[in-house]
């Protein structure tokens, strides 16, 4: 998996460093403004054919049906910027190597977390030293690494999402109010389940998945169609 992302961000890499390499001016037109001003929707022609794109408005801050350069690749028309300064490009690219090797290496050591814990878990299974039959404590030290592994990502991404946000300029409050706020629900979880001893942590985490399940699909479809009616 991390190989696969990484393989994946690098091609957008490379795109940016051959539009920053062999980049070739044009002419775009803006077709919309999501309704959010988040993103400027425009499109262009290239040998004929009609190419579209959308950028962030502060990278492409015109109004619908005004004209402005943009640069393109010519062995790729379909890939753009709405930018005439190849520069950009470069800069954009090394970005995103940043990030590309900051998220790969997060997922791979997640990852291999996970598949430690659990080749001990089940070792211990075999050898019958551990059970939730013989040892009740067992489901709640569990609980209690899945919520410690948790609150480290939480923690992780937030001071990644720090230093970008300094890095940018802009400001940092946000991220430490969603990590602080991330790390004490999944504390609090972790007390709600096991606050009434070992024996009650599998009734009390079900029962936590029963609102936590549901609650986490409407948001996420909520979100989805706020995305898609944005653009």
């Amino acid at each position: 998996m991390p190989l696969l992302l990484f393989l994946l961000l690098e091609r957008q890499a490379s795109r940016l460093d051959a539009l920053a390499a062999r980049g070739e001016p044009a002419e775009a037109r803006v077709t919309a403004v999501s309704r959010d001003q988040a993103f400027t929707a425009y499109a262009y022609r290239v040998g004929g054919t009609e190419y579209s794109w959308d950028a962030a408005r502060t990278d492409a801050p015109f109004a619908v049906g005004q004209s402005f350069r943009i640069v393109i690749l010519p062995d790729e028309p379909s890939f753009s910027r709405p930018f005439t300064d190849r520069r950009l490009a470069a800069k954009e690219a090394a970005g995103n190597r940043s990030f590309s090797l900051k998220a790969c290496a997060g997922v791979a050591l997640f990852l291999l977390l996970c598949a430690g814990l659990t080749h001990r878990d089940l070792t211990r299974l075999r050898d019958g030293t551990v059970s939730e039959l013989n040892d009740p404590k067992a489901y709640e030290r569990r609980l209690r690494v899945t919520a410690t592994v948790l609150i480290a990502l939480v923690l992780g991404v937030s001071a990644f999402h720090f230093s970008d946000a300094r890095a940018r300029g802009e400001s940092v409050i946000p991220v430490v109010l969603t990590a602080f706020v991330g790390a004490g629900i999944l504390a609090s979880v972790l007390y709600f389940g096991g606050r009434d001893g070992p024996l009650k942590a599998s009734e009390r985490s079900a029962k936590i998945l029963r609102w936590a399940v549901p609650a986490a699909i409407g948001i996420g479809l909520v979100r989805l169609m706020q995305f898609f009616a944005a653009r």
